[in-house]
């Protein structure tokens, strides 16, 4: 069957209602514990005044609703934060619902000028909380212990999503380095140091980090934990560190290393295009299983240990060959005889 995708009406809201409520009585998935009327589902999420956009999906051959995403305010959450929801039929025939929605909401979300998008979920929905890792959300932070009518606890997961820097492109920025400017205009730099990032990106991104710093992963906090003991002299890592439009677990600038700690459930597509755009620019990133650092965290910083020599030992070639490309061979000659003589002179002449 052929899916389409399209702006919800006012004229869905019964059907859609009907959608949402079989989800709440079937429990054990959405937060939402009481059904909704048509009216009271228009106004919560379907063309309500804090609803931001929301699109439905359907059967093209039937015109049966299939599912619907909405993107709404939050006063909870910050400005330029879009709190987005996805509820799709429970017989789950109809596949690609889900993916279909965020691809026009994602589209939306950019040109009504969000920054990010949030996504709460119950942490016993599973299925939910891989899809939206599918999508290339992020783990934000946790609210413990939620309780349902029953008092039951149950915690809430919350994971973000970067989004373009440019509202009017429906591409995702990547990283580059800042070239020289066509006009008089400089590049920004500000917290980019150089990078060609626009201010708002920027913004969003060390929003972002703050944000995984006060909610680290078991994983993270272990590793940052053993990086504050050890004597790492002028090597040192900083945490979710933003590295041009790319938020890092770790990052030593003086190396040009980062580490990134690959979590369950994320989407290493996403991982591996930020790998591959910080290796353009001669940043090395190590990746190392979450699984690792929690069973054997000795053996992960003997690898860590490692890959720092190496990056000192490129870095080092890196100045050999500059100055060997750099320096006339004549003057090269010149330099080492004068070495030479002062290391004669300081070992008293002997040689």
């Amino acid at each position: 069957m052929a899916l389409a995708v399209r702006p919800v009406a006012s004229a869905d809201a019964p059907e859609l209602a009907q959608l949402i409520n079989q989800i709440i009585a079937a429990g054990g998935t959405t937060a939402i514990e009481e059904p909704f009327t048509a009216e009271a589902l228009d106004s919560a999420y379907l063309t309500g005044a804090d609803v931001q956009c929301c699109f439905v999906a359907f059967v093209e051959a039937d015109n049966t609703l299939q599912g619907f995403q909405a993107l709404v305010r939050n006063p909870s959450l910050p400005e330029g934060v879009g709190d987005i929801a996805t509820f799709a039929r429970i017989d789950g025939k109809q596949k690609g619902v889900g993916t279909a929605l965020f691809e026009e909401t994602r589209r939306a979300a950019e040109k009504l000028g969000n920054s990010q998008l949030n996504a709460t979920i119950r942490a016993d929905n599973t299925g939910a909380i891989k899809f939206y890792s599918k999508m290339g959300f992020a783990d934000h932070s946790v609210t413990a212990n939620v309780l349902l009518k029953d008092g039951t606890p149950i915690d809430r997961v919350h994971k973000r999503f970067v989004l373009a820097a440019d509202s009017t492109s429906n591409s995702r920025k990547t990283l580059k380095l800042s070239d020289t400017p066509a006009t008089d205009t400089p590049n920004l730099k500000k917290k980019g140091r150089g990078w060609e990032i626009s201010e708002k990106r920027l913004d969003a991104l060390h929003e972002q980090a703050r944000e995984m710093r006060r909610f680290p992963s078991e994983a993270h906090k272990a590793l940052a934990a053993r990086f504050a003991k050890a004597d790492l002299g002028r090597y040192t890592f900083k945490r979710f560190a933003v590295v041009g439009s790319a938020i890092v677990d770790f990052n030593c600038h003086n190396l040009g290393m980062a580490i990134a700690i690959d979590e369950e459930g994320q989407n290493d597509a996403i991982a591996k295009r930020r790998d591959k755009s910080l290796e353009a620019v001669n940043i090395r990133v190590m990746r190392i299983k979450a699984s690792d650092i929690l069973e054997n965290i000795d053996a992960v910083l003997e690898r860590i240990t490692a890959g720092m020599r190496m990056r000192i030992a490129d870095k080092r070639d890196a100045r050999r060959e500059h100055f060997e490309r750099s320096t006339p061979r004549q003057d090269r000659h010149n330099d080492n005889t004068q070495s030479s003589g002062r290391t004669n002179e300081q070992n008293g002449g002997d040689e």
